[in-house]
């Protein structure tokens, strides 16, 4: 996703109204995901940010930490592991995800409504969901003859 002036504007203001510190790792983590327009892993992220081997506990705190104020969506991949993107305040999306290079494409669909109806039909509460469609993409699928 390409980040415009408002979207950025939209990420430090809630940044600026939460009761984050931003330290200067954070700040470094913050403009790693800024240059990016696609979902990273933690520790592709240390390495953009330019941080040491033994910060990535850093990097993952401060992920969880702005997954806590609404301005980062977690990717669990199939097999182990997240890629992390920055998005809208609490807004979340769905991806298809490659198997084989993690590349992750958004899907403009969700079912969270229908879903919801379904599970309070059920009787459930405290609903939430991830949804994540996992495959090879093309430039990873096997040649064929």
């Amino acid at each position: 996703m390409k980040h415009n002036k408002e979207f950025l504007k939209r990420i430090f203001e809630t940044i600026e109204l939460s009761s984050l510190r931003m330290t200067q790792k954070r700040e470094r983590i913050l403009e790693s995901l800024l240059a990016l327009d696609r979902p990273v892993s933690a520790s592709a992220l240390r390495d953009l940010a330019g941080l040491p081997e033994t910060d990535l506990v850093t990097v993952y705190r401060t992920l969880e930490a702005f997954e806590g104020i609404g301005i980062i969506q977690k990717i669990p991949l199939e097999e182990m592991g997240c890629l992390y993107e920055l998005t809208e305040t609490n807004d979340h999306y769905h991806h298809f995800v490659c198997r084989e290079c993690h590349r992750t494409e958004r899907l403009d669909l969700c079912l969270e409504d229908e879903l919801g109806a379904r599970a309070e039909k059920l009787g459930f509460t405290e609903v939430s969901h991830l949804m994540e469609v996992y495959g090879v993409c093309g430039e990873c699928k096997p040649e064929t003859d």
